[in-house]
């Protein structure tokens, strides 16, 4: 045993040694997944020593006559043997999650690549995936196995949120519909994270979804009002309407499931130091439980008197402070209202109080508060005159772009106040409804959201919450993914193949979150210090990243190194389901991009930036996926798309 564990070939070795790299990579871990219940050996055919779990993740220390010895902790300080047979080799650290939304059927696991290429390529997908998914529930019904699909999705969503379910990516292919559209192939292990909710059995299916929400589930919207001169009717208007609703909530029995808080925001004082505040809280949530603390709270809020630096306005400043310091914690549905009449800030203003894009902050909205943001935008005759309206309504509507649903962006023309006060008492009672399930039943997954088809408003703010009502529903039920096992998916809907059913994302630790963010400051402050130099910005970034060891050995780097590259972060983008823009420049192409081409990468950078900030600094979303100690394990779900 002494000479056991002086190799490291035991349970019980000394913690000072490195995974096997990955072949061909200079950094990445060797990883594989555990097919199946077993246990590890203190050595090749030896004695058990440690159980391990299905897809459970572990790091490769040895291999040896089909053998190989895996550990948990990436310091070798507990490892065991395993057979061959038993794992399954992990080769990029990508998984998909489930996104079940109202209108999409349920997630179809194919038994291989083969079958999920005869739907795809077939001249009528979506009746031959329906007819594939009415035998699978036939079968799960009467548990008689299907010939082609291996399991269903739950028709409940997985709120990532709370239990972060995941699918490990073995591989991925693309192909590509009749229709033209492309589609991922996915052959994936099924795996949930170490936090899953306890009382569901793994693998349950879910239940079809009563009408109405359940009992508890509660809804907190904030609006977000624009301030600045010439608002003063619309907050009035809000005043009045929100007399209304808390009428309304009050009559239908539901004044404590329904909470409003109130944010103004103004402008940078940067540009204008006598607004007095770039944003302010009037109402918090626990105020807006009554009638009485909201309509006390916008009583103070009042237009200023002091005209801003040009037509923009800071309005994502006022949508931060509603996102970061409201009480959000026990409503289920979460909303926010942005109220403005002037497009926001970009993040390369620099009186932009976030730094961030409007494709930013709709992505925190998301992840973090895991809700939805409607605009109503007031198109004055003022912002006419001042060309706003068409570049504001680019902003707001990628803004309130979800995944799976109508852009929750909606205008109102000319500015009218009346018409302003309308649409947001038609919001609060589209919400209203929702809650207590008076008009409309919450959806069970493929069932389409019922709204009036000439009402876009109550029929996009319908289809966001029923899918809360959904992830809800999921999340108190306990829904859990399909059981363990190896299928094929697809990341878009056979029927709707607009919508993606499934969201491919990285797992990535503090470490390689930092080093990301060390990449990209290197790029940005050498595209701006070399604006009008260009030729020396690679043979700059190359001796940044040797100052900083991100490749003291190399500091020359080849004709053909793209940025990614030179920066030494190609071994974790490389191979990724995804089109990295820094993976493909090289000097060549740097030198011969305009300076507006390279000043688009470079705010593309800055905003990436910004958001790998605000993860770091989300703790409730790292997760422990490995199941072991310490803060190197705690992983975070990013979507690929947050990849530069």
């Amino acid at each position: 045993m002494l000479t056991a564990a002086l190799t490291g070939s035991s349970a019980f070795a000394e913690g000072n040694r490195s995974p096997l790299i990955m072949e061909g990579k200079t950094n990445l871990p060797q990883r594989v997944l555990v097919r199946t219940t077993d246990s590890g050996r203190d050595g090749p055919d030896g004695t058990a020593v440690e159980p391990v779990a299905p897809l459970q993740q572990l790091f490769v220390y040895d291999r040896k006559d089909g053998w190989v010895e895996v550990g948990p902790d990436s310091d070798g300080s507990r490892t065991f043997w395993l057979p061959d047979a038993s794992v399954i080799d992990w080769k990029q650290n990508i998984v998909a999650a489930l996104d079940v939304a109202p209108g999409l059927g349920r997630t179809l696991f194919f038994k291989d690549v083969d079958a999920a290429y005869e739907v795809i390529e077939s001249e009528e997908p979506a009746e031959d995936a329906e007819a594939l998914r009415a035998e699978a529930e036939a079968a799960e019904a009467s548990g008689t196995p299907s010939d082609t699909i291996l399991a269903l999705g739950p028709r409940e969503a997985i709120d990532q949120r709370v239990n972060l379910h995941v699918m490990p990516i073995l591989s991925a292919e693309e192909a590509i519909f009749e229709s033209g559209t492309f589609v991922n192939i996915l052959n994936v292990a099924v795996a949930s994270a170490q936090n899953t909710t306890q009382n569901a059995a793994p693998g349950a299916a879910a239940g079809e979804i009563g009408g109405g929400a359940p009992a508890d589930f509660k809804a907190a919207v904030v609006f977000v009002v624009d301030t600045t001169k010439s608002m003063g009717p619309y907050i009035d208007a809000t005043r009045a309407t929100m007399t209304g609703v808390y009428d309304q909530l009050d009559a239908a029995g539901l004044s404590d499931k329904v909470t409003f808080g109130l944010v103004g925001y103004r402008d940078s004082l940067k540009g204008a130091p006598a607004l007095e505040w770039p944003a302010k809280t009037f109402v918090t949530l626990e105020d807006g439980r009554s009638a009485d603390g909201f309509l006390n709270g916008i009583a103070q809020m009042t237009e200023t008197q002091v005209s801003s630096k040009g037509f923009r306005e800071d309005s994502f400043t006022g949508i931060e402070m509603a996102l970061s310091q409201m009480q959000w914690d026990g409503y289920a549905a979460r909303f926010i209202v942005l109220v403005t009449d002037a497009g926001p800030r970009d993040a390369d203003d620099e009186l932009s109080g976030t730094g961030m894009s409007s494709q930013s902050l709709n992505r925190l909205i998301q992840e973090q508060l895991g809700g939805y943001i409607a605009v109503l935008h007031l198109k004055t005759p003022s912002g006419a005159k001042n060309e706003d309206h068409a570049r504001a309504e680019s902003r707001y509507t990628e803004l309130t772009s979800f995944p799976n649903l109508p852009p929750l962006y909606f205008p109102v023309e000319n500015g009218d106040p009346a018409a302003y006060g309308a649409a947001t008492a038609r919001l609060a009672s589209v919400i209203i409804t929702q809650i207590g399930g008076a008009a409309a039943k919450v959806p069970s997954q493929g069932a389409a959201p019922e709204t009036e088809p000439d009402d876009p408003l109550a029929a996009a703010v319908g289809a966001a919450m029923q899918r809360t009502a959904l992830q809800y529903l999921g999340a108190r039920e306990g829904t859990r993914a399909p059981d363990v096992f190896e299928a094929v998916v697809v990341d878009r809907d056979f029927d709707r193949q607009g919508m993606k059913p499934i969201s491919v994302r990285l797992l990535i630790n503090k470490a390689q979150l930092s080093d990301l963010s060390e990449a990209l400051n290197i790029i940005v402050d050498k595209a701006e210090t070399n604006v009008l130099d260009p030729d020396k910005f690679f043979t700059q970034v190359l001796g940044a990243a040797a100052d900083m060891s991100r490749r003291p050995d190399d500091v020359a780097g080849r004709e053909d190194e793209t940025l990614a590259e030179a920066v030494s972060i190609s071994e974790l983008l490389d191979g990724l389901p995804y089109k990295s823009r820094v993976m493909t420049i090289t000097e060549d192409d740097w030198v011969r991009m305009s300076i507006s081409e390279q000043q688009a990468l470079v705010n593309d950078l800055h905003d990436k930036l910004e958001r790998y900030q605000r993860y770091n600094g989300a703790t409730d979303l790292w997760v422990n996926y490995l199941g072991t100690e310490g803060a190197g394990n705690l992983l975070y779900p990013m979507l690929l798309d947050d990849l530069p």
